[in-house]
């Protein structure tokens, strides 16, 4: 994939400054066009207040959209005195869905989007805009959380298990990092559903040892061929194999190691109403400790493939 065009959904709050810092300098990095999208709320009729009250809401509403288009402009500005390549987009209309419908016009390669969330003990609320993005988007979502600043990513983690969805999400996560930057990738393995109950038989009736060592061979294949198919990558690659639950294994190993980002694939599809992101890619979005990339199927956005 090639990145030539990147759509920042801004809002003026500090996660969407953040988030956009972090579009401008992957524009840069990639040669790519940056657009800048705001959307602007829907002033329905109000019932029940007289005119003189709608009125001054009126005024209210004009002055307040004044002031977001001086300041929205204003920072085109600035970062087109940096040399990208910036377009602002207004639209009336839920954020969400304004996004998403300028990505899928520009036939755009990478959504960018900031969040209000924070992680929990429980959870990571991403927030409606988020989280419509995510399920309604025809590209790459890099979901940008905590503080960023203009730079590419320095420590990515990508999640694989050896599926198509996970090379793409390797691979584009490339696309996202400073050059020389190594790439890790972690992969989640497990034995067999009811492995467990073979300790209980013992080793001489059931070596149960026998079936971890055939599975981590295999996976210890799969890891070597996944380094040799990604030579081209102009990254240094290093693949860790870890034992337990793939959410808690991705998760645990971000934090642990610091990054700055986590790149996993998904094996939903777009359809009409939502995005199926699958169970585990959507875990690691809500409890991630820094910046998430999802990297949508090649077909995302293309809704005529799938059923209503």
């Amino acid at each position: 994939m090639v990145i030539s065009t990147i759509i920042a959904g801004v809002d003026l709050s500090v996660p969407s400054e953040q988030a956009l810092e972090r579009a401008a300098a992957l524009a840069q990095l990639n040669g790519a066009a940056l657009v800048m999208v705001h959307a602007q709320a829907d002033d329905a009729p109000i019932e029940n207040v007289d005119n003189a009250m709608l009125e001054q809401i009126g005024e209210v509403s004009a002055a307040v959209r004044a002031e977001e288009a001086k300041r929205l402009a204003e920072r085109q500005q600035q970062l087109q005195s940096r040399g990208i390549s910036v377009e602002l987009v207004h639209r009336v209309g839920p954020p969400g869905e304004v996004v998403t419908d300028v990505a899928r016009e520009r036939s755009a390669q990478l959504i960018v989007v900031g969040t209000h969330g924070h992680t929990g003990i429980q959870r990571f609320l991403l927030g409606s805009v988020a989280t419509s993005v995510l399920r309604n988007a025809p590209c790459d979502v890099l979901v940008c959380r905590g503080t960023t600043g203009p730079s590419a990513f320095h420590r990515p983690l990508v999640a694989t298990d050896f599926s198509a969805s996970a090379a793409r999400a390797l691979r584009n996560a490339a696309l996202l990092t400073a050059p020389g930057a190594s790439l890790e990738v972690v992969h989640a393995w497990q034995l067999p559903a009811g492995s467990w109950g073979a300790t209980l038989l013992g080793q001489a009736r059931f070596p149960w040892s026998t079936v971890r060592d055939a599975v981590l061979s295999g996976v210890k294949a799969q890891a070597e061929k996944l380094e040799l198919e990604n030579q081209d990558l102009g990254h240094p690659l290093q693949v860790d194999l870890i034992q337990g639950p793939p959410a808690s294994v991705i998760t645990h190993a971000a934090e642990r190691g610091a990054h700055d980002l986590i790149a996993i694939g998904t094996h939903g599809h777009r359809g009409f109403r939502r995005l199926l992101l699958g169970s585990v890619a959507e875990s690691v979005i809500r409890h991630a400790p820094c910046s998430v990339l999802v990297a949508h199927g090649e077909h995302a956005g293309e809704t005529t493939k799938f059923k209503k």
